[in-house]
């Protein structure tokens, strides 16, 4: 059972779970990692649809990447959307609703999305009728849990059969481990585990997807 619903974002999202959880500034941390890798000039002035844009956190990491660019965000959480608008509505537009809600477009990017969703193929073929560029950021080669929130794993391959542009793995601020939490959490922590009969644990990556669209 996939408990991402409507309901279940929309919880999140108005009671301040998702901000209690840090999840505003992951969203901002995510589009400062992977924008670098992104290639559209910075004075692109096509439209930019942030899908699944969540509370809108990385509209002004979009904002000041291009700036002439249009955006829009859209989500299907009603209570998120409002969020949008209150904290980003003047840089941007905001729309409430699912992948066919999404208009046409340059570029689509859906950062940290896909690993929700239960149909993603058909949302991936919804979305590629409507625009040149669909950028798709997720978790790398994850190890999923049981009733969590994610439900899909990617790996470099996953998205085969589509007309891929690109890929790369990366590490990202908000996920992998950087630095001293680095060398304290993967480097010494693995040297103990064995110790304590615990396995090894491995630095989270991400994987940036770019599947070329049938609108041109």
């Amino acid at each position: 059972m996939n408990i991402n619903t409507e309901d279940y974002w929309n919880m999140r999202f108005r009671s301040g779970d998702w901000e209690a959880r840090k999840g505003r500034s992951q969203t901002e941390d995510f589009a400062l990692s992977f924008t670098r890798f992104i290639k559209l000039k910075t004075d692109f002035t096509g439209t930019i649809v942030d899908f699944g844009c969540g509370l809108g956190d990385a509209i002004p990491i979009y904002r000041k990447k291009w700036p002439n660019a249009k955006l829009i965000g859209v989500d299907f959480s009603k209570d998120g959307i409002e969020i949008c608008n209150k904290y980003y509505g003047e840089i941007a537009s905001f729309i409430c609703g699912d992948f066919q809600s999404v208009p046409q477009c340059d570029v689509i990017i859906a950062s940290n999305v896909f690993e929700h969703l239960s149909d993603q193929f058909k949302i991936i073929d919804g979305l590629l009728k409507i625009c040149k560029k669909l950028i798709i950021v997720v978790p790398f080669n994850e190890i999923l849990i049981d009733g969590g929130e994610h439900i899909n794993n990617y790996r470099k391959d996953s998205f085969s059969k589509y007309n891929t542009e690109t890929s790369k793995v990366f590490s990202s601020k908000g996920w992998s481990y950087t630095g001293f939490d680095y060398i304290w959490n993967i480097l010494v922590k693995n040297c103990l585990r064995p110790f304590f009969l615990k396995r090894i644990s491995y630095n989270k990556k991400q994987i940036l997807y770019v599947l070329l669209g049938r609108h041109n």
